[in-house]
């Protein structure tokens, strides 16, 4: 332990500005209500907005909007959301709305004091139901850390109680500002469990569904895609078959898929691609998904599809031509985009950057032969109007609804409250110690995604000798009790059965590949 445990340790400290006057560019006059709220919020700097909808045939309403930051302390942060919906107001809202989601953890987590420690420290101190214990958080496998390792610790609430609940930074933040500058995280920091809305209890109703929707379909689809239809002949909503009859004209084959029903929740995706390739908005959109989790089967089915029609564009504009993306945007956006960004660019993950770089120079067709048998595949059907179909009032019903399902199933709801002061709009990151995500990206794993693989008999779990491939899943001693013996993890595997579809997992910032590529073409 590096620190006093008894007292938590400042970590510079800054003072922010929201509201006030700020330069609006290309967003409507006449803004919703709530994008005014989330605007209010976020630090100084030049917002820039545009509808990315003239990109595909679709016409699907989908805005992106960025922030431009006038705080040089975020070198290279490029703060920006993309919305889309049945409206463009529903897009311009769902725009801002994840630029909050996104910055304002950081703002809050920055000024923030940390606590340096191990868990068996901090639990002499606080008692074990005030520590998360990071043996239940998805280490990757192999990790070194343990509940002995030293880490860099926040505060988050338990929902059930508001009582405070340490957590380790590598899992509570979203951007490297917000750890000290001499912490280096367990692992990527990611995003899941981000929400956002009127108040905290709508905010975690959102990021809890994101967690149940990305744990309950991260080894059921992408590369281990299981191809089971959803049968849609009944049980579909007149305004859905409308929408699915529309992209049948234009040429588009729409493939919703099933991914579970667990917890009385209706977890869904789509993917699909142009019958004919040519007329894709840039080949990368034949990778598009959309993913849905929610109570309701209709509801999740109509925010698949919407959510699959913006990753056409979505990808398109970020990772297709530069010609194509300053074909929609305001003169010198683009260049300016990438300028503000670079220093930052050079950060990213490298697999992530490498694998895009090697998709975004291919033709349609070669893109569609490295999806046809995985993420087009089609092994099964399952019955849509059997899903679940219970509604819901509104957003804070189903963030109770997620809460008490989880909950009544053994799991702990946490989060990490990111809320501005002064009210008008809630952002948490939810998080849930138990719910998996990224394993086959960045070999996360604990008991919950073992137990899957296990119950599948798939051999990236194995029992066993050790080797520099096959990594000890890092579990609990109940949990290594309740197997029988230490469950490996072979990660050899793992990236063998990714292979060339990384760019499903993970993606570089936007504008980064092609800006790459191009300087490239340039040099040689």
């Amino acid at each position: 332990m590096t620190t006093d445990t008894t007292s938590l340790t400042p970590n510079r400290p800054r003072p922010y500005r929201f509201g006030g006057k700020r330069a609006i560019e290309g967003l409507p006059a006449a803004l919703p209500e709530a994008a005014r709220a989330y605007l209010d919020v976020l630090p100084p700097g030049r917002v820039v907005g545009f509808p990315l909808a003239p990109l595909d045939r679709t016409g699907v309403p989908c805005w992106f909007v960025s922030l431009f930051l006038d705080d040089p302390y975020f070198v290279g942060a490029m703060p920006s959301g993309i919305g889309y919906g049945a409206t463009d107001d529903e897009a311009i809202i769902g725009s801002i709305a994840e630029i909050a989601e996104n910055l304002m953890p950081s703002v809050a987590l920055i000024p923030r004091r940390k606590e340096r420690g191990s868990y068996r420290d901090l639990v002499r101190v606080f008692g074990a139901g005030a520590v998360a214990d990071p043996l239940t958080l998805g280490l990757p496998a192999g990790s070194p850390v343990g509940r002995d390792t030293v880490l860099e610790w926040t505060e988050t609430i338990r929902a059930r109680t508001g009582e405070t609940v340490l957590m380790p930074l590598d899992i509570a933040a979203t951007d490297y500002f917000e750890l000290s500058p001499d912490y280096v995280p367990f692992t990527n920091l990611i995003t899941n469990g981000l929400g956002a809305g009127p108040d905290v209890d709508f905010a975690l109703g959102h990021g809890l569904l994101e967690l149940l929707q990305r744990d309950g379909n991260g080894l059921l689809f992408r590369a281990l895609d299981q191809g089971v239809m959803l049968d849609l002949s009944t049980g579909v909503a007149p305004e859905t078959r409308a929408m699915l009859d529309r992209l049948e004209a234009l040429g588009i084959r729409a493939m919703p898929k099933f991914a579970t029903d667990e917890f009385g929740f209706a977890n869904v995706y789509c993917v699909g691609y142009d019958r004919d390739p040519s007329r894709a908005p840039a080949p990368i959109a034949l990778s598009a998904c959309g993913e849905a989790c929610d109570p309701d089967r209709e509801r999740a089915l109509r925010k698949a599809l919407l959510e699959f029609q913006a990753a056409r564009v979505r990808k398109s504009f970020g990772h297709g031509p530069l010609a194509l993306a300053r074909r929609i945007t305001p003169p010198g956006y683009v260049d300016a985009f990438i300028e503000k960004a670079l220093p930052s660019l050079d950060k990213e993950e490298s697999r992530a950057l490498a694998a895009m770089l090697h998709w975004i120079d291919k033709p349609a067709e070669t893109l569609r032969g490295f999806l046809a048998d995985t993420v087009y595949s089609e092994t099964g059907t399952k019955p849509f109007a059997e899903l679940p179909r219970t509604e819901m009032p509104d957003g804070q019903a189903r963030g109770r609804f997620a809460r008490d399902r989880l909950e009544a199933a053994g799991f702990d709801v946490l989060y990490l409250d990111a809320s501005p002061p002064g009210g008008g709009v809630g952002i948490v990151k939810a998080i849930v110690p138990g719910l998996e995500v990224e394993t086959m990206s960045y070999s996360r794993i604990g008991e919950r995604n073992t137990a899957k693989l296990i119950a599948r008999d798939h051999p990236l779990i194995r029992f066993g000798q050790e080797t520099e491939t096959l990594r000890p899943v890092r579990l609990t001693p109940e949990a290594l009790e309740r197997f029988g013996g230490q469950p490996l993890f072979d990660v050899a595997l793992a990236e063998r059965i990714v292979g060339p579809l990384y760019p499903l997992y993970r993606e570089p910032e936007s504008h980064h590949a092609p800006f790459r590529l191009e300087r490239r073409g340039r040099a040689a």
